[in-house]
């Protein structure tokens, strides 16, 4: 018979040592930025390239701009179609990805060593002779077209998408969906695609990353294909991300029909080189950044109202929101606002416990080195250390930054960097059904909006 006491949980063992990679880093004579970081024994490498590229460049009259780009970079260069290319990497054993943040376009691929410079060539001819064929680009611009209608038709995606027009002023990029709108994807042409690319694309605004079993051999196809690349480019100018309102104001918007509602609560948050994201990160962890955070167990295991309810602050180049979301049902749409602001409320006002702060800053700890396993995650990392222009050790110290956090900071950063007197409500559902609730809040103005509006 087992002797082992199965009454309480086991005490969590002491935490491991994790040491993220050595990066080294090389500037090209063109201005070209190169951080590699040997990492692992399995003789592979992710290749990821970066550029400042990102849907902020676009302009808010040519929104969707850079994806549209993004994907044609993918159909061709001027000597191999999109399925050329496609053989080509599939018999080196690596398929390319590529990715359009607000802040940067990427391009990555994983690949055995001993192909990776063949791999790079590749790469490097998609990236410095495009072709931006018209017949793709009309293919992709009208693929583009139809996901925006299908996520007006999805509440969680559409919820994501008018979000921002409603937290930030209409100047700002972050206003509108990164995806585009209808009308301004419609109006793109093949010369703006080309022109955005002329403009963002080159090896001032750009960096390559290497991780794995990187060598010398690999360094020198880096220069060789990368080394004599001209291009006017050059680093953008800080954009706008000033506020919608400057009142708690509730916007509806209207989706008749629906059983629950999608809610976004929130205002424009912090940018990525704020001084107090440690402890905002931290703080976000107790209110709704962990399923055992307080939002998830008021509205998910107190009240039964959501599967799951959670914040975050999307940490951007430049202010991004912070946002409290939620799908609930129709009949509890008002009470879950109402809990969401109460714990707000209940944060800043008498902050957070010693306990609740061990085991946030414990699993943010912990959970670091499984996100930072594979060639593929620590090249995300270079990125951020290259497009936030962040310090080269800077992840040798994020454990220790998060290890110092305490209650006194984060009731403080609750306080400073949460504005209930400022939220934007927005309720993606049926204004007839949750629009007299509401009201009835009194948390102030509450306009409704149709889907197209």
């Amino acid at each position: 018979m087992s002797t082992l006491d199965r009454s309480t949980p086991p005490a969590p063992a002491p935490l491991r040592e994790f040491r993220f990679p050595r990066i080294r880093r090389r500037v090209l004579d063109n201005g070209m930025t190169v951080l590699h970081a040997v990492h692992g024994i399995a003789p592979i490498v992710t290749i990821h390239f970066v550029a400042d590229a990102g849907a902020v460049r676009e302009g808010n009259a040519r929104a969707g701009l850079a994806e549209l780009t993004a994907n044609l970079l993918e159909t061709g260069t001027a000597s191999k179609d999109a399925q050329q290319i496609a053989v080509e990497l599939e018999t080196l054993g690596a398929q390319l990805e590529t990715a359009v943040s607000w802040d940067a376009t990427s391009l990555s691929l994983t690949v055995p060593a001993e192909h990776a410079p063949t791999a790079l060539a590749i790469l490097g001819e998609i990236l410095l002779q495009p072709a931006f064929v018209s017949s793709e680009f009309e293919r992709l611009r009208q693929e583009q077209l139809g996901q925006i209608v299908r996520r007006k038709q999805d509440p969680r995606l559409l919820a994501a998408d008018v979000m921002g027009r409603f937290f930030y002023a209409p100047e700002s990029p972050y206003s509108r969906p990164l995806i585009g709108t209808t009308e301004t994807v419609s109006a793109l042409g093949q010369h703006d695609v080309i022109e955005f690319y002329h403009d963002r694309f080159g090896p001032a605004t750009s960096a390559v990353l290497l991780v794995g079993a990187v060598d010398e051999r690999l360094l020198a196809a880096v220069e060789h294909t990368f080394g004599a690349w001209e291009s006017a480019a050059k680093p953008g100018a800080a954009v706008p991300t000033n506020p919608a309102t400057d009142r708690t104001t509730v916007y509806i918007v209207d989706r008749p029909g629906s059983v629950q509602s999608e809610l976004r609560i929130g205002h424009v948050g912090l940018a990525r080189h704020h001084p107090d994201f440690f402890p905002v990160v931290v703080m976000n962890a107790i209110l709704g950044g962990l399923f055992t955070s307080r939002l998830n167990l008021n509205l998910r295991e107190k009240h039964g109202f959501t599967y799951g309810a959670r914040s975050a602050f999307a940490f951007r180049r430049y202010p991004g929101p912070f946002v409290m979301q939620a799908a609930v049902a129709n009949d509890v749409t008002a009470r879950a606002v109402e809990e969401s602001l109460r714990e707000v409320d209940l944060l800043r006002d008498n902050g957070a416990t010693i306990d609740e702060v061990i085991a946030a800053r414990d699993f943010i700890i912990g959970v670091q080195p499984l996100e930072l396993q594979t060639t593929e995650q620590l090249a995300v990392r270079l990125a951020e250390i290259f497009t936030f222009d962040l310090p080269d050790d800077y992840f040798d110290h994020f454990r220790r930054g998060i290890a110092e956090v305490t209650p006194d900071d984060v009731k403080r950063v609750a306080v400073e960097h949460i504005h209930p007197d400022r939220f934007a409500i927005v309720v993606v559902g049926s204004a007839e059904h949750v629009e007299k609730p509401l009201r009835d809040l009194d948390l102030g103005p509450v306009l409704t909006h149709r889907i197209n509006d």
